[in-house]
Order: C-alpha cells, then structure tokens, then sequence
C-alpha cells in the first residue's frame, strides 16, 4: 500500500491569534509505503529527517482504549506512555529532532490503532516532498499519511471507501487522528494544517467555527522558495505575544488589519466563484493583498533578512512574494500571474538559487489523500528500500491512485 498527501499551507495567521486563516493544498507530496510483515517488526524509515528505527511490538506499552465506532480517545499522550517510548526512540530529555518527534507520534497512533486481527509487524518509509521546517506543514502532511497508513492497516476503514457513500466519514476519522498524531509533534495545533492536508483544495478556518471550502484557488500558480534559514514557531508567536503585552495600542490594530487582509481574500474569491468579479481583477487584487499581508506580517517581527531577499529578487520581475507559516525564515510564496512567460520565472530561479534557496513551482488546491496498491500496479516502487531512493519524479509518475 502507498499513500500520498499534499503539503499546505499559504498562511497561518492563527498562530497570531487572528480570527481567520486561509490554508490551501500544495501540488507537493509526502508518499508513504506500507507493508505487512510476517514477524512482530516494527520499522520506521524517514529518510528526509535522517531516521531508521525498529521496534519489537512485544516491547511496546499496551494499547490504549479506543472505540472506534466514534473514534473517542484522549487528545493527550498520557505522560507514562510517553516517557516509555521515548526511552524506546533513546529520545534525551528536551532535545527532540524532527524525526525522533515524527517516531513518537508514529508510535503513539500504533498504540492507538492496534487490533490483533492484523498482523503487527509492519515496514515503513514516508518520503516527504515537502521542505521540513520550512513553514509548509510537513508534518501535517506526515501526520496524514501516518494516520491513513494505520487505520487501513488495522481495519478501521478500507481503501475501497473512495468515492463512496461513507467518504465523508471515513476522511473525518483520519483527519481527527492525524490531529492527534500533530498534537504530539506541536503540542497545541489549530488543526488547519492536517484539515488542508487532509482534505486537500483550499479551506477558510474561522476560530470557533471550523473549517469551509474556499473555490478558486485550483486554478493558481505559485513560486515556492525554501530559503533553509532554520526558525522556531514558538519562539516568533512567543515574541508577537510579548509585542501585544507591550504595545497593545500598536500591535493591536496591526492584526486587526491582518485580519482584514483574510477576509478581503476570502470575499475576492467568492465574487469571482459568482463571476461577479473577471480573472484578470482577482489576480490582482491577489498581489496587492500578498504586499500588504507581507507588510503586516514584517510589522509584528516575523519577517528575516532572507525573505526580504526573495521579495527584492521576485519584484524586479513584476512578482510579489510574502512570508509564509510563521515567518522568521522557512519559505516564501510567489504569484505567478497568467501573463508571466517561464522564461521570466526561470530567470527569478537562477538568481534565487545563486543565494542557496531552493525553489519549486507549484500549483494549489488539488486533492488531498490518494492511496495505491504498488503491487497491483506498473511502478517499480515495490518495497521499501526502493521508496528510499525514489526521486521525486519517480514517486509523481507512481499511477493508480484514488483519491478520497
């Protein structure tokens, strides 16, 4: 079985105690394959973040309750479960990698999603096509695939649900544990991130009220630019919370304006979904809004001196750029309007890459998880050694997939 998710996000202005954010699908993809094993094996590879771990399941804690019937279980690690497997994942005290966060979660929904009725031993390798770190939600992504990954090995739903009847369901119960599985990873996660991942296309979260659809954003090109700069989320939301203690009379109207920026996106794509607004208009209206989005954001401190070099390096090409995830580094979005020839974008790459960013154009709003059986198909990607080595171009040429 392989799995794929598309990473996210355009913003996450929730992390700045804004009222609304807007979340859309990346045509990049984290691909996970699964395959039972005969003995009691646990194995969990993830190349990108340097891991290679195995388990025995006899060694592991019990399972933990689950009803699955409406999937009721703690939001939280219960703290004896967490210090035995991270001894398990010889995880030192504070001092967790990407990865060694990544087994904890993984381990976590294993403990979860058991059911003797399917073998226990399993081999795993997840690849991510997304940049980790960089503010795109990977492990959002991660979290998705890991979370499809267990209840279709364990019973809970079948890959046959796609494009039936219980589709809605079944996507709902993995969204709510690859939450769970986020909630391990970040402590305290608005849960945009795993919905986009989850449900792919583009969605508006309004805090309080969830999550609807956002039409429109399918149809967009964008200019992805990892600058590599290393940031922490909580560290910038942290000293955005100390600016707002401080200055209240400042910061406030500031993300108050923010805000106004989320809505002013969310009613230009409604207009045009009513074609009472032509494309031409919305692309517009779309950079003015990425400047000022950018401009706010920089206000509150969660801009860096390599952002501001990709924004310099885009605008001498008619582009517009802003920050995206939580700023202080990680990457940056670009526009890329109808009427821009590749050959102006291939020369904003070269410079871009002369800097040692990394760039990928994409597109948004495409569909979020897809499954495959690699066995009953043409790809050679057939174990997990070879999921290992795959290139990006052999994992997007992997054919079968149904889409939830």
């Amino acid at each position: 079985m392989s799995l794929s998710v598309r990473g996210i996000k355009l913003q996450r202005l929730s992390s700045f105690s804004i009222q609304t954010a807007i979340a859309a699908s990346l045509g990049l993809r984290s691909y996970l394959f699964l395959q039972a094993r005969d003995d009691e094996i646990i194995q969990l590879t993830l190349p990108d973040v340097g891991l290679d771990k195995t388990w025995s399941a006899s060694t592991l804690p019990g399972p933990l309750p689950y009803v699955p019937e409406d999937g009721i279980h703690p939001l939280e690690l219960p703290s004896t479960t967490k210090s035995t497997l991270e001894t398990m994942i010889n995880l030192p005290s504070g001092s967790q990698t990407a990865g060694e966060q990544a087994a904890l979660a993984f381990l976590y929904l294993y403990l979860c999603l058991y059911r003797t009725t399917a073998p226990a031993g399993l081999t795993i390798c997840v690849r991510s096509m997304v940049p980790v770190s960089a503010g795109l939600g990977s492990s959002a992504s991660y979290s998705v695939c890991i979370a499809t990954a267990l209840l279709i090995h364990f019973g809970h739903i079948s890959p046959s649900i796609v494009h039936d009847a219980a589709e809605g369901k079944h996507t709902e119960t993995i969204n709510t544990w690859a939450y769970k599985a986020e909630q391990v990873l970040h402590g305290n996660p608005s849960g945009i991130d795993n919905a986009v991942s989850t449900f792919g296309g583009a969605k508006l979260y309004v805090k309080g009220q969830g999550f609807t659809t956002l039409s429109g954003f399918s149809s967009l090109r964008f200019l992805l630019t990892n600058t590599k700069v290393p940031r922490s989320t909580k560290l910038l939301v942290a000293g955005v919370g100390d600016k707002k203690s401080s200055y209240p009379s400042i910061m406030d109207p500031i993300l108050d304006a923010i805000q106004g920026v989320s809505d002013e996106c969310k009613d230009v794509f409604q207009a045009h979904e009513q074609k009472l607004v032509d494309r031409k208009a919305l692309l517009e209206k779309i950079q003015d809004l990425i400047d000022l989005n950018h401009w706010l954001l920089g206000a509150i401190g969660v801009s860096h001196p390599s952002l501001e070099k990709v924004r310099e390096v885009t605008a001498q090409f008619g582009l517009r750029t802003k920050l995206t995830g939580a700023g202080g580094g990680g990457c940056a979005v670009t526009l890329i309007r109808d009427d821009v020839d590749p050959d102006t974008v291939a020369k904003a790459i070269t410079i871009l890459n002369s800097f040692g960013f990394d760039c990928f154009e994409t597109s948004v709003g495409g569909p979020g998880i897809g499954v495959t059986s690699v066995g009953a198909g043409t790809s050679s990607l057939v174990t997990a050694e070879g999921m290992r080595w795959a290139t990006r171009e052999e994992l997007e040429a992997v054919s079968g997939w149904r889409f939830f």
